[in-house]
Parts: structure tokens; C-alpha cells; sequence
């Protein structure tokens, strides 16, 4: 009876650690998938594979290159351009968000007076097409007007301007817009004082309604998921 027990012990722990090794076999193929288990490279390395990764639209892949980019050689001079590539990446696939973040970081370790304008000029595009793609995110399109706003009067003389003004006249347009939205469905609500804030905003900024602009027009399948 002991052998048979011992046998049946020695079975279930073979069972085991083939199972195991099957297990971490896989989970070692999926983490270099993402290169995520590869370490100590040198940085034109993680550079390549990260250009490979964005022809192939693997975001996902190219971020954890950078990452190990970023990671392994801090100092290197391919990363600069390497996180503005990242960002206008992530810009490209619409993902506004991230491409804001890498003009965030770029502007913070890498900005200067040279090319400051041109990456506040980016976060800006990044700022701009992400309140078209999420509409009718309110705190996005005030953030976007002010950077604008600030724009404009930290870099007067920039060769960016005059597209930041025009980014800017839309997104006064589309606030005014979004105000009357606001309006409407507060009179509908009989929640007087919610409309006349929104009525004052709009009175504050008078001259933008004498900007000619076609209202915009949204969906009726639309409408069914804005309020």
C-alpha cells in the first residue's frame, strides 16, 4: 500500500511541475510579446523595435519599448525623439490623451526656447481633436480654451500662432454651442437659475455670436446617449 501511495505522490508532483513549466513556458512567450521580460539592451535596440511596433499599429507593444528605452538609458539622445514620435503616434491612432501626456513629459525634460512653442503647439492639436472625439466633454474644452488663450500671449510671435488662433475661434464656437445645449436642457428641467449662469456666460462673450457659424448638428441616435 505504501508503494502504491508513494507511486501515486511521485505521479501528482510530476503532474505539477509539468504543469508549472507549461504554465510559465506561456507566460514567458506572452511577456515577450510585449518585449516586457527583455532587459539590458542597448537603447538604439529599443529605439528599433519601438518604430517596428508603431508601423505595425501595436501601440501597446511601442509604449513598453519606450518604456524600457526610457528605463535603461535615461541620459540616451534617441529619447527625445522617441517621445515625440510616441506622441504624434498615439495622435494618428486618436488616443488624444496619451499624446498629450508624452508632449506633458517632452516639454518637462526636453523643452527649451527653440522648440517650446512647437510642443506647446502639439498639446494643443492633442487638446483640440480630443474634445471633437469625446464631445461634449466640458472640463476638456475649457482647459484646451485657456492653453489657447495662454499661447497666444506667451508666444505672440511664434510661427504656430495663427493656426492656435483658429484652433482657439473653434473651440469659443464650440463652448458657445455647448452653453445653449445647456441652456435648453435646463429650461426643459425648469432649473431657472442653471440657465440664466449659462445665459450670463454667454452674454460675457457677446462677440463670438456675431461670428458667422453653422450650429452644429447632432444625431438624433446621438442625442439618445448626451443626456
Amino acid at each position: 500500500m505504501r508503494s502504491f501511495k508513494s507511486i501515486g505522490i511521485k505521479t501528482q508532483l510530476g503532474a505539477f511541475l509539468i504543469a508549472s513549466l507549461v504554465f510559465w513556458g506561456c507566460s514567458s512567450k506572452s511577456n515577450s510579446g510585449l518585449g516586457l521580460d527583455e532587459v539590458n539592451k542597448p537603447a538604439d535596440y529599443w529605439y528599433e523595435n519601438m518604430l517596428k511596433a508603431i508601423q505595425m499599429k501595436n501601440l501597446e507593444k511601442a509604449d513598453s519599448y519606450f518604456k524600457s528605452l526610457q528605463g535603461e538609458h535615461l541620459h540616451s539622445p534617441l529619447l527625445p525623439e522617441a517621445m515625440l514620435i510616441m506622441g504624434r503616434a498615439h495622435m494618428q491612432e486618436e488616443d488624444y490623451q496619451l499624446a498629450a501626456f508624452y508632449f506633458d513629459e517632452y516639454t518637462k525634460r526636453f523643452g527649451n526656447q527653440e522648440n517650446i512653442d512647437f510642443i506647446r503647439y502639439l498639446k494643443l492639436q492633442a487638446n483640440y481633436f480630443g474634445f471633437a472625439k469625446t464631445n461634449r466633454d466640458q472640463q476638456l474644452l475649457i482647459n484646451a480654451i485657456k492653453e489657447a488663450k495662454e499661447y497666444g500671449q506667451k508666444y505672440p510671435y511664434s510661427r504656430y500662432r495663427p493656426m492656435v488662433d483658429t484652433m482657439l475661434l473653434k473651440l469659443e464656437l464650440a463652448q458657445l454651442t455647448l452653453d445653449k445645449a445647456i441652456i435648453k436642457l435646463y429650461e426643459k428641467k425648469d432649473k431657472i437659475d442653471g440657465a440664466a449662469y449659462y445665459q450670463e456666460k454667454i452674454n460675457e462673450n457677446s462677440w463670438i455670436q456675431d461670428v458667422y457659424h453653422k450650429e452644429a448638428h447632432t444625431p438624433w441616435y446621438e442625442q439618445l446617449f448626451l443626456w
